[in-house]
């Protein structure tokens, strides 16, 4: 495909760009940690970001493996749920992707006519954002279920204490 050649070319501009507009998600200071500090030891969430971020791109164009990509997916999602965004900023990374492409190819696309093309990538990173929904909504569940056995077993340990305490009286 056209399309995904020119992409390929621009790799790395629309990489860095997608990253920007990522990072820019979070507050000021987190987003100038995971910029500046690149390494796996000294950021391993930007770096598991950058990584995963790269891996999906390079999929996106290649084979689009369902597995793969649930695993790159992964990988970003789970942190973001983690971290407490809203269903909407925490896969917002998604549409950058798109936005990030038409800013770098965007003139090519409409210079050569390549919209049933951009129409076909564009169905295929939806498809992404339905699939990285559902692992979102997977960690979230699995996040409230951790929550609440917290609470029962705190709960349930407060009731075997005051019943031993009116025991012993």
């Amino acid at each position: 495909m056209v399309l995904d050649k020119s992409i390929k070319q621009n790799k790395v501009q629309i990489l860095n760009l997608w990253l920007k507009k990522f990072t820019d998600t979070y507050p000021d200071e987190s987003a100038r940690f995971f910029k500046d500090n690149p390494g796996q030891f000294n950021n391993p969430v930007g770096y598991t970001f950058r990584v995963n971020m790269e891996k999906m791109f390079d999929e996106l164009l290649q084979d689009n493996d369902h597995e793969k990509m649930r695993q790159y997916l992964d990988g970003i999602v789970r942190i973001r749920a983690v971290q407490g965004f809203d269903p909407a900023t925490a896969l917002g990374f998604m549409p950058l992707l798109r936005e990030s492409i038409w800013e770098v190819c965007g003139r090519e696309i409409e210079a050569d006519k390549l919209h049933e093309q951009w129409l076909d990538l564009i169905y295929r990173m939806d498809r992404l954002t339905y699939l990285a929904f559902d692992i979102y909504m997977a960690c979230r569940e699995q996040l409230w279920k951790q929550r609440s056995e917290m609470f029962h077993h705190r709960t349930h340990k407060l009731l075997e204490r005051a019943i031993a305490k009116n025991a012993a009286e």
